[in-house]
């Protein structure tokens, strides 16, 4: 039987709890409640020097005081150690007796790659800001020069190469915004704006911006907004607008025949919240499992890339992807090979105004014929949302159901309108036919409905008696909206110049032109104008520089920022420096009208044309 070990004096114990601090790989300090050194390891020596008699009973004046109350801290301190000047992190917690232990760590080569990061971040921000201006110059200036064109006389041949022209640069410029997005939320920088959103309006201009694209390829493109869904939320509407018109414009792209329906609804999610649901159904190809799988990443085409099914970098589902996460929100894809494709979109955005509970067509028969069933299908359901019984007639043959009611045609069998004895027949055109029906509306033809068919125009129109005067869509107001608005152009782009300077005059304003910053202040004071439109970068005085030489001298002008950057971050400075609008390169002339009509509403020289 081995003899037990001999207790232990407290003087080894103290020596062996020394030896382990000594072995440590990290500094340690100890410290009374006055702050005075009580003491220290072999690291700590290592790196400052001296003895442990050295720094005993020493105040060590480089790392601040403890903490008042004894709380712990961590905490980064420039030091002068024997290899030179290091950054030490310190982890101070407070001691039982009152004083502190603080463990600290050499943490120079963190810091200094994340200064060397934070540096080549600056830089790369700054060369994408700088090159994609440079690179939107110029594409803005032709897609701005197209839009010209549009509006001279033109032969058919002339005017399909001056629509390619537009087509491709606004392509490319969509490929640049997409990239500088995609960068943004790498970097944490993309910024939501909330603002009341109508989604009528926003899904209005999402289908009818892309229903030129869908009619070349000779597709049907529709909107639904269901009984569930609301009639305003609060969100981004331009990131809103985006993923919207990533999804179906990526669905026209894949879709050879047949078409696109994008649906509107909204939902709870388990714990009562609002959501807004967006789902977008084609009759393209599919999707198989193993591209499903990849399909939201950068780059990637799947498919699309083996069988060269459309042109596109692969960015626009991983832009959705991304933008739907920076809400909150869920985004999925349900396909099979040769049956389509299902993309939804849940998001939990708070709603401004519920579904409306007003049923226009209640009561009202109302039969659909028309040959594609994406068209057909989604105007039904969108006259059942509004309260009427609706069927669908997928032959001429079968035209006779519609007796009695009101019929929706297609324009190819409104030669058979006769056979459906309907009470009132409106025929369903796209909008380059609708002059030709309006001139000689075929017989038995009391009206028409522009496709994509609106929810307002289907429940106005449907009902309303001026259909049987040959009315369809309300028409934009005749003449010039902006009659003798005098407005000053201040760029120093002659391409992009002349743009915002035709567009103008074509308006009805009255535009005068400066070359530089400088200049625009020197007209500003002279006095005589209505409103400015001021480019963001231009030599001698930039525009945040004029709007803020504007307001220090009490300029109350409207100043409107044109860039060919729209960022928020160009957005911000501009307002910042006293701008009051905020336009994009090449100047939309609808923005254009509706933004100085706001701004100027009033002023003795603007003379608005009533519609």
């Amino acid at each position: 039987m081995s003899d037990p070990m001999p207790p232990s004096s407290p003087r080894d114990d103290a020596a062996a709890a020394l030896a382990a601090l000594d072995a440590a790989g990290e500094m340690i300090l100890a410290r009374a409640a006055d702050g005075r050194v009580t003491l220290v390891n072999h690291a700590f020596l290592a790196a400052f020097g001296g003895t442990r008699s050295d720094w005993t009973g020493r105040w060590f004046a480089v790392a601040p005081a403890g903490p008042a109350g004894g709380g712990s801290r961590r905490y980064d301190a420039l030091m002068r150690t024997r290899s030179g000047m290091r950054w030490v992190e310190w982890d101070e917690r407070p001691a039982p007796d009152g004083g502190s232990v603080a463990t600290g760590r050499d943490v120079t080569h963190r810091r200094n790659a994340d200064e060397e990061r934070a540096a080549e971040d600056a830089a790369k921000a700054r060369f994408f800001a700088s090159i994609t201006h440079e690179m939107r110059t110029p594409l803005a200036g032709a897609m701005g020069m197209a839009r010209l064109l549009t509006g001279t006389p033109l032969r058919p041949d002339q005017r399909e190469y001056v629509r390619a022209i537009e087509d491709t640069s606004g392509h490319a410029l969509d490929l640049i915004d997409e990239i500088l997005d995609l960068s943004r939320i790498e970097a944490g920088k993309l910024e939501l704006r909330p603002e009341p959103v109508g989604l009528a309006a926003l899904t209005r201009d999402v289908t009818e911006l892309l229903a030129p694209r869908a009619e070349s390829k000779g597709l049907s493109l529709a909107t639904v907004l269901t009984e569930t869904a609301p009639e305003e939320v609060l969100a981004d509407c331009a990131r809103l607008k985006q993923i919207l018109f990533n999804l179906v414009g990526n669905a026209v792209k894949y879709t050879r025949e047949g078409g696109v329906r994008l649906d509107v609804s909204g939902d709870t999610d388990s714990e009562s919240r609002a959501r807004l649901v967006l789902t977008v159904r084609d009759t393209g190809p599919g999707i198989s499992e193993s591209d499903q799988a990849a399909l939201f990443e950068e780059f990637e085409r799947g498919a699309a890339e083996r069988e060269n099914y459309a042109e596109g970098a692969g960015l626009g589902l991983a832009m959705v992807k991304r933008l739907v996460e920076a809400m909150q929100g869920d985004v999925g894809v349900e396909s099979r090979l040769g049956e389509g494709a299902v993309f939804w979109v849940s998001l939990p955005l708070p709603v401004r105004a519920g579904p409306s509970a007003t049923r226009p067509l209640k009561g009202t028969r109302l039969a659909v014929a028309c040959p594609n069933a994406v068209e057909r299908g989604a105007l039904a359901d969108q006259a059942r949302a509004l309260g009427a019984e609706a069927i669908e007639i997928a032959s001429p043959s079968r035209l006779s159901q519609a007796a009695g009611g009101i019929l929706l045609i297609h324009a190819g069998w409104a030669n058979e309108v006769h056979a459906a004895r309907a009470s009132r027949a409106l025929i369903l055109v796209n909008a380059e036919r609708k002059d030709v029906i309006k001139s000689a509306p075929p017989p038995g033809i009391q009206g028409w409905l522009v496709t994509p068919v609106r929810r307002t125009s289907l429940a106005r129109f449907a009902v309303s008696p001026s259909a049987r005067e040959g009315r369809g869509e309300s028409e934009p107001a005749e003449g010039w909206p902006l009659t003798g608005l005098r407005v000053l152009v201040a760029e120093d782009d002659p391409v992009n110049a002349l743009i915002a300077e035709k567009t103008l005059q074509r308006l009805g304003a009255l535009p005068e032109r400066a070359k530089d910053g400088a200049e625009a202040i020197e007209r500003l004071r002279a006095g005589g104008l209505d409103a400015a439109l001021v480019d963001v970068r231009m030599p001698e005085l930039d525009g945040p520089g004029v709007a803020r030489a504007a307001r220090e001298e009490k300029l109350g002008i409207p100043l409107i920022a044109l860039t060919a950057n729209a960022t928020e971050a160009d957005r911000k400075l501009c307002l910042e420096a006293g701008m009051d609008a905020f336009l994009a390169k090449p100047v939309d002339p609808d923005a254009l009208v509706e933004t100085l009509t706001r701004l100027c509403k009033g002023q003795k020289r603007l003379r608005l044309v009533s519609g």
